[in-house]
């Protein structure tokens, strides 16, 4: 995927993605207009994961780790679960954490099925269409095929 499709563009804030009533989740389905942002990321990871494996969505966790009181610390972390068409489960954790203090950086990362292939330390966060294209290629890579 090219470098200019891996943060988010304007497109990706711009979309609303919504599960089906199947999908087990702990956030709405669908957005509104007082939805967290990072709920619609969090969407859009399991959507996009599905579309380019190509696989049924599962499940989706929406999790807000432990915080500073402060709210200095922000993070959170997406598990998105989908099934192949081969049966096979695919779960892809997202994670972002931002700090505005010194000396804890930024991070975010990607696994995939416990194999963690992308990371980084910057306030750029990857977008739900650039995560689950990493996932595909993780598991192709893992297959074989």
């Amino acid at each position: 995927m090219p470098e200019t499709q891996l943060w988010l563009p304007h497109d990706d804030w711009s979309r609303s993605y919504v599960l089906p009533q199947l999908v087990a989740c702990n956030i709405p389905r669908s957005g509104s207009l007082d939805d967290l942002g990072a709920w619609n990321i969090a969407r859009g990871v399991l959507v996009e994961l599905c579309r380019e494996l190509p696989a049924t969505p599962v499940s989706l966790l929406y999790d807000e780790p432990v915080q500073h009181r402060d709210r200095t610390r922000v993070a959170i972390r997406v598990t998105a679960r989908a099934r192949r068409r081969d049966g096979q489960d695919v779960t892809v954790i997202y994670r972002s954490e931002r700090t505005d203090t010194d000396p804890c950086p930024d991070f975010w990362s990607v696994a995939v099925n416990g194999f963690i292939p992308a990371s980084g330390r910057d306030v750029r966060r990857p977008s739900p269409p650039w995560i689950a294209h990493t996932a595909a290629q993780t598991l192709h890579a893992e297959l074989g095929r």
